[in-house]
């Protein structure tokens, strides 16, 4: 077998895995790892990489060649590397490249799930982002969005403050989340006007500062669940 610069016999590989497993030192386990990596390096990227171009990626690796894609995944591979090395048992007798086959594929599975929800977060930071652009037209304030400065499309004031309600239930669990939401809200009810200069002053920041913290309580919101209030709370 030969992935890399160095040969080696089942045997061989079975026996660093032993020594990376149980190491008396740290030196020990780092050279058996390196030792491995070595070995198996060049075929767990190309692995990852080919297995990476099957899942819904999310939107940092579309439009990567290859190469770029094989150095984005790196870090995660590793990882998933490590934990096969620990988790292998030469017992079962399966070869260690079949077994992070299978480790591989199963954490490419779990990634595609995830970036199926990034999906969703980053199209609404998108749209997020877009409204942010446009925020500093001077809106009439009688139906304003806290998040955008434009006017709602809710049906009604009840349903909007019933959305309010639910929102600031669940950032009931993070203070700073809720005061800043709180904040936002104040401004877009009650100033002349509504844009991120009057946002950045009133929560005391930056006006780029002000743009994160919209973005950090919409994926907060999304994560528990709460991705149609969000929307509607959005829409513009």
């Amino acid at each position: 077998m030969q992935h890399n610069n160095t040969k080696a016999t089942a045997a061989q590989i079975n026996n660093l895995i032993a020594i990376a497993q149980a190491a008396p030192s740290e030196y020990a386990h780092d050279k058996a790892m390196y030792t491995l990596w070595d070995i198996f390096g060049d075929y767990v990227m190309a692995l990852v990489a080919k297995n990476s171009f099957q899942i819904c990626s999310d939107f940092s690796l579309n439009g990567c060649s290859p190469k770029e894609r094989k150095a984005n995944l790196a870090g995660d591979a590793y990882m998933v590397f490590c934990k096969a090395v620990q988790d292998f048992d030469p017992t079962l007798k399966v070869p260690f490249e079949a077994f992070f086959a299978q480790k591989i594929s199963w954490h490419m599975a779990d990634e595609k799930r995830k970036n199926a929800k990034r999906d969703k977060v980053e199209k609404v930071e998108s749209k997020l982002k877009k409204n942010d652009d446009e925020a500093d037209s001077i809106i009439d304030n009688g139906d304003m969005n806290p998040f955008t400065g434009e006017r709602n499309e809710l049906e009604s004031d009840y349903e909007q403050c019933e959305i309010i309600d639910i929102i600031r239930h669940r950032l009931a669990n993070s203070p700073k989340m809720l005061k800043a939401f709180d904040t936002m809200y104040e401004v877009s009810r009650n100033c002349d006007k509504y844009t991120d200069v009057e946002v950045a002053e009133a929560l005391h920041c930056t006006r780029a500062n002000t743009g994160k913290i919209k973005k950090n309580i919409c994926k907060f919101l999304i994560d528990c669940g709460l991705e149609d209030e969000c929307r509607l709370l959005m829409a513009a």
